[in-house]
């Protein structure tokens, strides 16, 4: 029963994205011939509306087929035309499906920073880059060793991603650590934060640089599985796994929000203290709601 559950609930998100994907797919040849910007933006519009019916059959499904069991702080009320840099802690693919739950549903279709590699999924990727996601291109220590041309190439196509979203409202979403949440990587980095990974600075620092005082604030979103991650096949299976998630709204501070990251390395240092007090306070926040579970604070990974 529980592959049967699993395979059925599979099928019905699938269905879901087919759905939209067909519209937002016969958009793409328009957003290719639309040159005047008043075409594209309203093209752009109509994309941004097929990927906001996604979203609410993914969460319409997922509160029909019982696969959460949500306790989530909401946040307070938002502008709907404003722009918004949300940055979160990042277990399991489950993450994504929470916080489409978390945000309001009046703020603009979230954006994910997403890896070149995403670009090859089936329905989604070109869904991704008709979505103006912020595609990251990383290389390796290696191939910069023997390519340094292309040293802080994944940066540059990344900020001119977030620089068209000047005068468009946009909600941007970054994990942070780049990567998922587990007890070796933990280990193997030597994370000084009891619950989370090292936090990478330069994909929120371009967020910031590009839009500098176009971006209204930084969504903070903690998420935490008291009784252990649940992979996206223990969530299809509709195990629901106990969340629990706080939120906070920070502004960003004034002298951040001009200068250069990868220039100026004053402006660096502060950057990097800001962020690292934010996932300071994001530590204390996990144990805090471990606890409150009945977790002991204990390492939430599996």
């Amino acid at each position: 029963m529980r592959t049967l559950r699993g395979l059925t609930a599979l099928l019905l998100h699938i269905g879901n994205s087919l759905l939209w994907c067909l519209p937002l797919y016969a958009l793409i040849p328009v957003k290719f011939l639309a040159y005047r910007p008043s075409w594209r933006g309203r093209v752009d519009r109509l994309l941004a509306a097929a990927a906001d019916g996604w979203v609410g059959g993914t969460l319409w499904l997922t509160r029909r087929l019982r696969s959460l069991d949500p306790e989530l702080e909401p946040l307070p009320e938002l502008v709907p035309q404003g722009r918004y840099l949300v940055v979160c802690n990042h277990q399991s693919w489950v993450d994504i499906i929470v916080l489409l739950h978390l945000l309001p549903r009046n703020i603009p279709f979230p954006r994910f920073f997403t890896k070149k590699e995403m670009l090859w999924l089936p329905l989604l990727g070109i869904a991704f880059w008709a979505l103006d996601f912020p595609i990251m291109h990383r290389y390796s220590r290696e191939f910069l060793e023997r390519h340094p041309h292309l040293r802080g190439r994944d940066l540059l196509n990344a900020r001119r991603a977030c620089e068209r979203f000047r005068k468009r409202p946009v909600t941007i979403v970054n994990f942070l650590e780049g990567t998922r949440l587990t007890p070796e990587k933990h280990a193997r980095q030597e994370s000084p934060y009891r619950h989370l990974l090292r936090p990478r600075f330069g994909g929120v620092a371009l967020v910031v640089n590009a839009l500098g005082e176009d971006l209204h604030a930084v969504l903070d979103l903690t998420i935490v599985y008291p009784a252990g991650v649940p992979s996206f096949w223990d969530f299809l299976c509709g195990h629901r796994h106990p969340v629990r998630a706080a939120s906070r709204v920070l502004e960003i501070p004034p002298h951040l929000r001009g200068g250069d990251y990868g220039v100026d390395g004053e402006y660096r240092r502060n950057f990097q203290a800001w962020i690292e007090e934010i996932w300071k306070e994001k530590d204390r926040s996990i144990a805090g709601l471990l606890a409150k579970e009945g977790a002991g604070g204990e390492f939430p990974g599996r």
